[in-house]
């Protein structure tokens, strides 16, 4: 079935509703609750608001790559854009990626640097450690938690963290050569 291309664009233009225009409800469902999350999330932490963008950008590509497939006659499966595991998680993000660590540790740095030296940094030296302290305390912990987790997610992924190393990693065993006994 043909579709308007305006209309296309239009819906294409709205988190979620260009993937529904097509017909893949749970797909634009998932794409509009992570917008509105992201949103929402970003009144607390205004360094969140970036996903939302991130997201927007996905819809936006996503409805004519569903386009593309369509056309093509391999429609995608309509399903809910959520990862079930951690391990759902590491299969779509490439096996080196350096560089989406390295991204986590400076946005998390930037975040943590934002609340605790700028923000904390002027609001000691103008209340003297008073009430304005503690309130912008409170007030920035969810800035400190994000960026923290942030950093923790870079070092996760750029394999960073200590681990333990008493028994080898399956990749680490390698078979014996052959006519060579264990």
């Amino acid at each position: 079935m043909k579709k308007n291309a305006l209309l296309t664009f239009i819906f294409a233009c709205i988190p979620g509703a260009g993937q529904m225009y097509y017909g893949y409800m749970k797909r634009g469902l998932s794409l509009i609750t992570f917008f509105c999350l992201f949103i929402m999330a970003g009144t607390l932490v205004n360094a969140l608001v970036v996903g939302s963008i991130i997201v927007w950008m996905y819809s936006f590509f996503d409805t004519y790559d569903l386009i593309r497939h369509l056309a093509a006659g391999e429609p995608k499966d309509d399903d809910l854009l959520l990862p079930g595991s951690w391990d759902d998680i590491k299969a779509m993000l490439p096996q080196h990626n350096k560089l989406l660590g390295w991204g986590l540790i400076a946005f998390g740095i930037w975040a943590l640097y934002d609340i605790l030296i700028s923000d904390w940094l002027t609001t000691a030296l103008t209340h003297y450690f008073g009430y304005g302290y503690v309130y912008d305390f409170i007030h920035g912990l969810p800035n400190i938690v994000v960026g923290i987790l942030l950093v923790f997610a870079g070092i996760k992924l750029l394999g960073l963290h200590p681990a333990k190393k008493d028994t080898p990693a399956e990749d680490d065993v390698l078979p014996p050569y052959p006519g060579e006994e264990q």
